[in-house]
């Protein structure tokens, strides 16, 4: 598995604005979509790969009635 560098991600308030949805929205829509969080050492915040969001913008905008 290639090493993910933080430059990569949003931490999950970040990814929160990026989508314009709350928390626990982005949390289902991660586990729907079967996306994982990441942890960095000596970092207690959780972080979502930038390319995952942007398949969640896609998925949230798809989906909006």
């Amino acid at each position: 598995m290639a090493k993910i560098a933080k430059d990569d991600c949003l931490t999950i308030e970040q990814a929160v604005i990026a989508v314009g949805c709350s928390k626990a929205s982005l949390y289902n829509y991660m586990n729907f979509l079967d996306i994982q969080r990441h942890k960095f050492p000596f970092d207690r915040r959780s972080y979502v790969l930038k390319a995952d969001i942007e398949q969640i913008k896609q998925f949230v905008e798809r989906n909006r009635s």
